[in-house]
């Protein structure tokens, strides 16, 4: 099983910038390592009406500029067979094209060398937190040319401005980086970074490995999210036969959160409507200053905590719903509601005379507001799944375990 634990870390005023620089780093490389796949991308493709049929449109050599034909092993691999020899050796060669398709992922690993030589100040960061970088590129590449089981592809990858590229990630840490300093504060050794302390508030449970280290920069310090495993605990809860003592059904809605079928009502909490007013008087006081000015900077740091704190609110109540939903009950039925749906907006409808006609669209306002602030399907994926991993699986506590079946209520 695997879960995520996320801790605040506490770092020193030269950790600090070491974590903002390696983050401006890190958003440069993946801006150039981006660029260099949309090129490729654009550069070997043309519009079907277009496409002449005897001739490359790009040439061939600029294609494949300055990309390696094969590259050389320059150590034995970690894989070993069954006699506990490398599967692969150092001086081994492989491809960096096959059928005429760049294996990117490699090339651009392999080039991170040279862009050290190139850029000394590379150099300053953990090798592993680049190749992540790298790694988030292909990822979001697959993202866009692969399409998933419903046969939908993302939209076409942009580049990263300066505040959205906010996280760095150590693809390997484990239990013995934390540790404990010389005063006896709990530290997390980030390699290149050095003991940063962290508030330790939640042990991690016993059996469970670390895995990966997320380093993430918000509105009001950093984090830190652990990426913990542990194989002995199952990953998929048994499923007990719902009867009408041990189940619940639940209908969400806008003008009650949530009706029970026990007659329980649940109110809305609404709370980015009761920070709507207080947002809006901030917003309007920054459009008064001057862009990028000190007063500007205090304003935008200003919202965006307002906003953080909406977050954080929502979520803390979600959560303690959940919980109380679960106090009596092994198995609720929840509706399967197509959120999507509900907050696109309605198609037009044009008349004979190709005027537009009325297409329910005013009935639905500030009800789209309504219900992103409801935040309905968070509630359902994230709270409920999330406490019945909690509750089958490791907590120290009854072990309930608890099926959540989507259906619509009848």
């Amino acid at each position: 099983m695997l879960l995520k634990y996320k801790y605040k870390l506490k770092p020193h005023k030269r950790q600090t910038v070491i974590i903002a620089n390696w983050l401006e780093l890190a958003r440069k490389q993946y801006n150039y390592r981006l660029a260099e796949r949309l090129n490729w991308f654009e550069a070997t493709r043309t519009p079907v009406n277009a496409c002449p049929l005897n001739v490359s449109v790009v040439p061939v050599e600029r294609i494949y500029q300055n990309i390696p034909e094969f590259r050389v092993q320059t150590r034995d691999g970690r894989k070993k067979d069954s006699d506990g020899n490398p599967i692969t050796k150092k001086g081994d060669k492989h491809p960096n094209l096959v059928n005429g398709y760049v294996l990117w992922e490699t090339v651009q690993l392999a080039d991170l060398a040279q862009t050290k030589k190139l850029f000394p100040e590379y150099k300053s960061i953990h090798s592993q937190v680049l190749q992540d970088v790298i790694q988030r590129v292909q990822t979001t590449m697959d993202n866009f040319t692969k399409a998933d089981k419903n046969g939908k592809t993302s939209g076409r990858p942009k580049f990263k401005g300066k505040h959205y590229y906010n996280s760095f990630s150590y693809p390997q840490l484990s239990n013995t980086n934390i540790v404990k300093n010389a005063n006896g504060r709990f530290c997390i050794h980030l390699p290149k970074i050095g003991l940063v302390p962290f508030v330790y508030n939640r042990p991690i449970p016993v059996g469970f490995k670390v895995k990966t280290g997320t380093v993430i920069r918000e509105v009001d310090g950093c984090y830190i999210s652990f990426t913990i495993e542990d194989k002995g605990v199952p990953c998929e809860v048994v499923e007990i036969q719902p009867t009408e003592d041990n189940s619940k059904g639940i209908d969400l809605g806008l003008l009650h959160y949530a009706v029970t079928s026990d007659g329980e009502f649940i109110e809305v909490p609404k709370f980015f409507r009761f920070s709507e007013h207080r947002l809006s008087t901030l917003q309007v006081r920054l459009a008064k200053r001057q862009k990028h000015s000190k007063p500007w900077k205090i304003l935008k740091h200003k919202i965006a905590k307002l906003h953080q704190l909406v977050a954080r609110q929502r979520l803390d109540w979600q959560f303690k719903l959940a919980y109380h939903l679960f106090s009596d009950v092994s198995v609720i039925f929840i509706e399967d509601l197509q959120i999507a749906n509900l907050v696109r907006r309605c198609k037009a409808k044009l008349g004979d005379n190709g005027q537009f006609l009325p297409n329910g669209q005013s009935a639905k306002s500030r009800l789209n507001k309504s219900l992103q602030d409801a935040a309905t399907i968070n509630f359902l994926i994230s709270r409920v799944c999330s406490l019945e991993i909690g509750k089958a699986s490791y907590q120290s506590r009854p072990q309930r375990h608890i099926s959540t079946l989507l259906g619509m209520l009848e």
